[in-house]
């Protein structure tokens, strides 16, 4: 057994402490918690810069899932697994840790500021040091996850700096994004238990119609306390939703239209209807 896979060493470090610890901070890699941070950020902080992290987060999802059904790449031992929540994906890459270059990484870029950087780069070592902490991951799964959120990132470097993103109308881009997701939906290495998210693709699709500006209020603690009311509605739209997708199934075309559609609404609510609702209360503009 090589040291990309042996995960043996983990057990000799494991403490009640950092059990907690770093099974909290493997939390920010979960749809949930993904999904609740990139909308305080679109309310807080930027719409703009949010749908283009947001946007990068559902691209490289959906790289990693491929990847993942694609390799099937067995995860560790069960009995080291202090992580019930991985369900049965597998392991190879590591989506935690490419979601959190991802995510992380386009931040302190957007910011570019040395502190953004330094602590980007530390909830990054902390993810993916969690995965292999709690067992799920071994250090080969690890680090291919960062190595593909890394390239993920190169790619957007040179995107920026050649002006892709402009160069473009916001159909020709929606064409795009249909395209890819139709590509992705035909090659998509798909079996028993392990099928694309036609939901994921509708939430995709709807958050790039449904983008909008939206400036909240500017007095710090009213702009803070609208912003957790706002994530509070979207959770609560998330839960709703994903229950009524559970409960109608995915089966035959009829579910998949109605899966895209629940996800297409759901993006479309919390970038485009809520704005509008905070504007009519006049705690945004």
């Amino acid at each position: 057994m090589s040291i990309w896979n042996d995960l043996t060493w983990i057990e000799g470090i494991r403490s009640h402490f950092l059990s907690i610890f770093f099974d909290t901070i493997s939390l920010a890699g979960y749809p949930t918690f993904l999904i609740l941070f990139i909308s305080f950020g679109y309310f807080y902080w930027s719409p703009s810069r949010f749908s283009r992290v947001a946007m990068m987060l559902f691209i490289s999802g959906l790289i990693n899932a491929f990847l993942k059904d694609f390799f099937q790449d067995a995860r560790p031992a069960i009995e080291l697994m202090l992580d019930p929540k991985v369900g049965t994906s597998y392991g190879w890459p590591s989506g935690h840790s490419q979601i959190a270059v991802t995510l992380w990484g386009l931040l302190a870029y957007e910011l570019k500021n040395k502190w953004a950087t330094v602590g980007a780069i530390t909830i990054i070592i902390l993810i993916a040091f969690s995965r292999m902490y709690l067992g799920v991951h071994d250090l080969g799964d690890v680090f291919a996850g960062l190595i593909i959120g890394g390239i993920i990132l190169l790619i957007w470097h040179y995107a920026v700096i050649n002006n892709w993103y402009e160069s473009l109308s916001k159909k020709s881009w929606l064409m795009l994004i249909l395209i890819f997701q139709l590509i992705l939906y035909i090659l998509y290495p798909s079996h028993e238990d392990h099928e694309l998210s036609i939901w994921f693709l509708g939430v995709m699709t709807g958050w790039f119609i449904g983008a909008s500006n939206i400036n909240v209020i500017s007095n710090p603690v009213k702009k803070l306390l609208t912003s957790i009311f706002a994530i509070l509605i979207v959770f609560f739209l998330l839960i709703v939703i994903t229950k009524i997708e559970s409960g109608i199934g995915t089966a035959g075309l009829f579910g998949f239209i109605t899966s895209y559609c629940l996800g297409m609404t759901f993006s479309i609510l919390v970038t485009w209807v809520i704005p509008r609702f905070l504007r009519l209360a006049r705690l945004a503009s």
